[in-house]
């Protein structure tokens, strides 16, 4: 004697099963859709000017900082979140009074910090410094920038370490960073 089913097809398991597949594609599909409308591309830099404007400053404050052969050493303590750059004597025409230090993050605008470091005493080798401080010391991976408005700037990638060696970038490099 053959069992025949007798309950309908909506009480079956395989049926759903089956539908259940291609509607959670389409649940996905929208929730990314809505993710991609609620966020703005924080990789994109923005200016007044324009974007292009913005990274021609860029290339040439790092060509300057390149013909000028700048390097900075910027010590960062974790404890206290006191920043501080040093740059030979020799490398700098002008000592700027200010410089900026920014740490942005790779991926998330939001998490980008900036350091105001003003001059201080120089060093025991007549090295100028600038100090400045972060509130919270960061323990993720960021790009670090050492600039002077838009004259020069040296940069390198920081990934939580207390003393960091700045150069240009992007400036005969392969990389194109």
């Amino acid at each position: 004697m053959d069992r025949e089913d007798t309950e309908p097809w909506y009480r079956q398991f395989w049926p759903w099963f089956i539908i259940a597949l291609p509607a959670s594609a389409v649940v996905a599909g929208l929730t990314t859709v809505w993710i991609a409308m609620q966020t703005t591309d924080s990789l994109v830099v923005k200016s007044d000017d324009g974007v292009r404007k913005a990274a021609d400053r860029r290339f040439s404050a790092e060509r300057l900082a390149a013909e000028m052969n700048l390097a900075a050493l910027v010590e960062i303590d974790p404890d206290t979140g006191v920043v501080s750059a040093v740059i030979r004597s020799g490398d700098l025409a002008e000592v700027p009074a200010v410089l900026e230090f920014e740490l942005s993050h790779p991926a998330f605008a939001d998490r980008d910090r900036l350091v105001i470091l003003n001059k201080a005493m120089p060093d025991e080798s007549g090295n100028p410094v600038w100090v400045g401080h972060l509130v919270t010391v960061p323990d993720e991976r960021f790009y670090a920038v050492l600039k002077a408005g838009d004259e020069w700037r040296v940069s390198a990638e920081w990934q939580g370490e207390t003393s960091l060696t700045l150069r240009p970038s992007g400036v005969g490099d392969d990389d194109g960073r």
